[in-house]
């Protein structure tokens, strides 16, 4: 019997509400995703389909974003090497420190 190993993504998974590309420019996750996109980084993205706006009321419904990042709140950025950076601000510096 073999074991399946766990495959780590090779690219970065951006964690947006459903409000990502189609929202206001200034909401978090466009935000987020804009500043990936004019850095050149190319990424996966996966929606989250209950929306909570800035994060309000988070609190138990979303466990598996808590489990991987340490929190509820959207965005966020889940590296190759599993490790998270949390927050639109956040993403956007390490965007344009990493810019391709």
């Amino acid at each position: 019997m073999t074991t399946e190993e766990t495959r780590m993504p090779s690219k970065p998974m951006l964690h947006v509400c459903h409000i990502d590309q189609a929202g206001p420019g200034l909401h978090p996750c466009r935000r987020a995703e804009d500043a990936l996109a004019t850095a050149g980084i190319d990424h996966d993205k996966a929606v989250f389909a209950k929306n909570r706006p800035m994060g309000l009321f988070t609190a138990g419904k979303r466990p598996n974003l808590k489990a991987m990042s340490g929190q509820e709140k959207l965005p966020v950025l889940e590296l190759a090497d599993a490790t998270t950076i949390n927050g639109s601000g956040a993403i956007i510096a390490w965007a344009k420190a990493n810019a391709a």
